[in-house]
């Protein structure tokens, strides 16, 4: 990450410890000195973010961890990375949730979801790492 990293955690998340994970990392967020971003957009994406690792990265394998890390650019943008234990996978491949049969489907729409609440997604590792950005929130005056 191209930025201070101000923490960084490694928790092994089972799917029904999710929201308590998330809380956890939304408390070190918050005490970040980047936080006027939109939190509740941050916390949402981290909670995609976060499931996908456990559910599609580590299998829901209780022995497999996911590493979380998080810091400010010098811009004042928020920056996240999760990382899962996994093997990684192509987010090229993933279909297209907007798409024909896909509008039914009760899964795949994480990654969409993700891109939307944030500023910009990179996945790095192999589609191991996913690595979000979500910018200042500028007043007019400054802008």
């Amino acid at each position: 990450m191209n930025c201070l990293v101000e923490f960084r955690s490694a928790m092994r998340i089972r799917i029904d410890g999710l929201d308590r994970a998330v809380d956890h990392i939304m408390e070190l967020v918050r005490r970040l000195p980047c936080t006027s971003v939109d939190l509740d957009d941050v916390e949402l994406a981290l909670t995609e973010a976060l499931a996908n690792a456990v559910v599609h990265g580590n299998r829901q394998d209780p022995c497999k961890s996911v590493e979380i890390c998080g810091g400010c650019e010098r811009s004042g943008d928020l920056l996240l990375a999760i990382v899962d234990q996994g093997d990684g996978f192509d987010h090229n491949l993933v279909p297209d949730p907007t798409a024909g049969d896909n509008l039914l489907s009760k899964h795949g729409r994480g990654i969409l979801l993700i891109s939307r609440l944030m500023d910009s997604l990179e996945f790095r590792l192999s589609g191991r790492q996913l690595v979000m950005r979500k910018r200042v929130i500028r007043s007019p005056e400054s802008a």
